[in-house]
């Protein structure tokens, strides 16, 4: 193992968490696979652009009026991931026309 690599290990052991969500949103006015791509677009697109987060569909594909997303994101604490999952939810609710059916959080 080069040295950086084991200074760079010693930084990160302990000061690293990755904040999961599986949310699933309901979009009632949804009447095709098409009307919830573009919502799906254009929330990834937003989530992604904001927050330097990963987002993907990870259920429902086919669906039209239940969109299922899986968001990971890598914060230094624990309070820095309550505050991430603070503005994912706010940036969710301003931009997504749909309600949110499930909201469920793991902080790693």
């Amino acid at each position: 193992m080069n040295w950086k690599h084991a200074i760079l290990r010693e930084r990160i052991n302990g000061a690293m968490h990755v904040l999961v969500i599986e949310v699933v949103l309901h979009l009632p006015w949804s009447t095709s696979l098409k009307d919830k791509r573009k919502v799906r677009y254009g929330l990834i697109d937003r989530l992604t652009r904001r927050h330097r987060i990963s987002v993907k569909e990870v259920d429902c594909q086919g669906a039209q009026q239940t969109l299922c997303l899986g968001i990971a994101g890598v914060v230094l604490t624990e309070a820095g991931a309550h505050e991430l999952e603070q503005s994912i939810l706010k940036t969710i609710e301003e931009n997504c026309d749909g309600e949110i059916r499930e909201w469920n959080v793991e902080i790693v």
